[in-house]
């Protein structure tokens, strides 16, 4: 046997058209910012392991840990508005390093390059 809860306790945005609608738009934002995001964490990361074998001053080195770090951090909460899970599994098929991971939450301010500067 199937009991319906009364009508009373529905929730208004389930039957609203216009409600849908904005959920889906608000839901293809989210989901075209995590893309953004995820090639903007390929890029450093990519960056970090191409110029791993030059000899990099450890000041830039550092800035580029730091610059996919940050990345990083974007892409996770991200993921989570979004509500996906699975988080080291995406990590590990990203090919993130450890210490990219470690490193991950807002840039320090000291290794912030200037805006003029490439």
């Amino acid at each position: 046997m199937f009991v319906r809860p009364p009508q009373t306790f529905r929730n208004k945005a389930e039957s609203d058209p216009i409600s849908k609608a904005l959920h889906q738009e608000v839901m293809e934002e989210k989901v075209g910012t995590l893309s953004r995001l995820n090639k903007k964490l390929e890029a450093a990361v990519d960056r970090l392991t191409r110029l791993e074998s030059e000899d990099l001053p450890e000041e830039d080195r550092q800035r580029l840990v730091h610059e996919a770090g940050e990345a990083l951090w974007h892409v996770v909460i991200q993921r989570e508005l979004v509500g996906l899970t699975g988080l080291k599994a995406f990590l590990d098929h990203m090919g993130v390093p450890k210490e990219v991971r470690l490193k991950a939450g807002p840039m320090p301010a000291h290794l912030k390059r200037p805006n003029n500067k490439p």
